[in-house]
């Protein structure tokens, strides 16, 4: 939780950049830099029992296919819906592991915002 108000601040923006250094031509590989926060917010994320590795299950068991039914999925997830908010969540903290473009997608387009969202209010009632 005390990453939303970074996450707020980032929605839309960019948090990823290709590094542009001495000594990458235009034929060479580039790589990702990511911004610091994003960064302990993943390594935070990781290391928390929310994560699950079946992440792939809840989006065939659910249907899912696109970031609008993963948005429309938390938004309409309930208290027993746990498993759906985890799936999504984990899908994006561990699938940016090896597709390093899902970190930046997941702040850009705002699903983290909206599971931390979801789970902040499902957890007051």
């Amino acid at each position: 939780m005390p990453y939303i108000s970074w996450l707020e601040e980032k929605h839309g923006g960019r948090v990823m950049n290709s590094y542009e250094g001495e000594g990458v031509e235009k034929t060479s590989f580039t790589f990702p830099v990511y911004d610091a926060t994003l960064l302990r917010f993943v390594k935070t994320a990781k290391g928390t029992v929310f994560i699950t590795r079946n992440y792939q299950y809840v989006y065939s068991r659910n249907r899912i296919k696109g970031a609008e039914q993963e948005k429309k999925a938390v938004k309409s997830a309930e208290l027993q819906n746990m498993e759906l908010l985890s799936g999504i969540f984990s899908r994006y903290v561990l699938g940016g592991m090896t597709k390093g473009v899902l970190w930046a997608e997941a702040v850009e387009n705002g699903i983290f915002l909206e599971v931390l969202y979801r789970l902040r209010e499902l957890l007051e009632i």
